[in-house]
């Protein structure tokens, strides 16, 4: 393989409070009556001072040291728009840093949901594509750059979010190189899709895996892992272009400074260029279409099953998404604070504490989960979700039962009211049937 193409997800989440459900405060700011700020912003502090800020400015030397020796250093990052919130409330030095990037012109911002929501797992698709838009303006508010290439929260993707996207006007997405998907064909090529004939760039989970969890396990086989090592395993693999996609935290957080991460950042792009390897962008590769494909299913980057159910895979994640679709409507209605909230909750990071499972993808979860358990996480979250709808009914003045859209015998939008109803038919087209079921449902309201 001759071209890699190595990129990092940015994402902090607003985190529920963690002592919600036994120490609820019912008056004050909204925002920090539901989100634990000062936690967020301990961990926001700390992982800048970790990564962000070492790992960034290490980048942004090897691209200026790339140039004076006539190699070509190229990142891609896809930021979410809550880590630029963040960044903008407790880092705007490291938001400087990523604008010098930019304006480098050897790295691509990608665009995703502004909240890395899990509402492309929804049957009405409203609110997701509200949150790429408002991405996408983000993007080019902060770094001058129009995003062409996307990226699903955690990857999720099927053939729903890949035509949805090309639609959106994006020229390429990036997955996860599941083998179930893939059926034997080699994830290091660049392929076209069957229906929109948008490009899909699979991500080398074995090359990525081997930075993002094996790098400092001295019980791994090929411990210690240097950069010319690594790129020699590049120029070995067979096909096209790879992919490696990992979290930027990575660099300085999961894996300490002196496990030598850094170093590793550090001196890849040059062990590369001797390997004859060059680096790549997304945007520049997406038009090297190898064959066509279809998706089978739903793909995701985590765990073993790489599908959708880290997030909405047992009761405890369907009873609170349940919540957050009910209380999707009534916020809108209400608006401004309250509707900036709602969308904290729709942050995949919420549903991710409350998974359930054994061995290695429970130790994983563990690590990331900011309550002491999915159960924990669960009590304050779904309560949490509870009060916030609770208010907003009796802020409108309801008190009868939802009305449920229901599409392919599946839950889809949820009304509260006339008004709610008829916004719902308006930019659903397909709920029109459901017209002649109004008058019932406010009589029996």
């Amino acid at each position: 393989m001759n071209k890699l193409t190595v990129g990092f997800e940015v994402h902090q989440p607003f985190r529920i409070r963690k002592d919600m459900f036994w120490n609820p405060i019912y008056r004050g700011y909204l925002e920090e009556r539901f989100i634990d700020m000062k936690v967020n912003r301990e961990i926001f502090e700390k992982v800048k001072k970790r990564c962000y800020l070492p790992a960034t400015t290490v980048i942004l030397e090897e691209i200026e040291r790339g140039e004076e020796e006539g190699r070509e250093v190229k990142f891609f990052f896809s930021i979410s728009g809550t880590f630029m919130e963040q960044a903008e409330k407790w880092g705007k030095e490291v938001i400087e840093l990523f604008q010098q990037l930019s304006y480098t012109h050897k790295v691509e911002f990608l665009s995703q949901t502004y909240y890395h929501s899990v509402t492309s797992m929804w049957e009405d698709l409203s609110e997701w594509r509200e949150q790429v838009k408002e991405h996408r303006e983000l993007i080019k508010s902060y770094f001058k750059q129009t995003p062409v290439t996307f990226e699903n929260t955690e990857l999720l993707t099927n053939n729903r979010v890949v035509q949805e996207a090309s639609k959106m006007g994006f020229n390429a997405i990036l997955t996860e190189g599941v083998e179930r998907e893939l059926k034997g064909r080699n994830p290091n090529y660049i392929y076209k899709h069957e229906n929109s004939g948008m490009s899909i760039l699979f991500r080398n989970y074995r090359l990525s895996d081997d930075i993002a969890f094996r790098f400092s396990n001295k019980a791994w086989d090929q411990y210690p892992l240097t950069a010319d090592k690594f790129a020699s395993w590049v120029k070995w693999t067979p096909g096209q272009n790879g992919l490696v996609f990992v979290d930027y935290e990575t660099f300085g957080e999961h894996h300490d400074q002196s496990t030598g991460i850094l170093d590793f950042l550090r001196w890849l792009p040059s062990s590369l260029s001797r390997e004859g390897v060059s680096m790549t962008l997304p945007r520049e590769v997406s038009r090297d279409a190898y064959d066509s494909f279809k998706f089978q299913g739903t793909t995701s980057w985590a765990d073993i099953k790489k599908d959708e159910s880290s997030w909405l895979g047992n009761i405890m994640q369907w009873a609170y998404d349940d919540m957050v679709r009910r209380s999707e409507m009534p916020s809108k209605e209400i608006g401004k604070e309250r509707l900036k909230v709602w969308k904290y909750f729709t942050t995949s990071d919420n549903y991710y504490y409350m998974f359930l499972g054994e061995g290695g993808p429970a130790e994983v979860h563990s690590y990331f989960n900011a309550f002491g358990s999915p159960i924990d996480a669960f009590i304050n979250e779904f309560f949490a979700i509870n009060v916030f709808l609770d208010e907003e009914l009796h802020a409108l003045d309801v008190k009868n039962e939802p009305y449920f859209f229901t599409s392919k015998d599946k839950r889809s939008s949820v009304a509260w009211n006339r008004k709610e109803f008829m916004e719902i038919v308006k930019r659903e087209p397909k709920f029109k049937s459901h017209e002649e079921n109004l008058k019932r449902w406010l009589q029996d309201a």
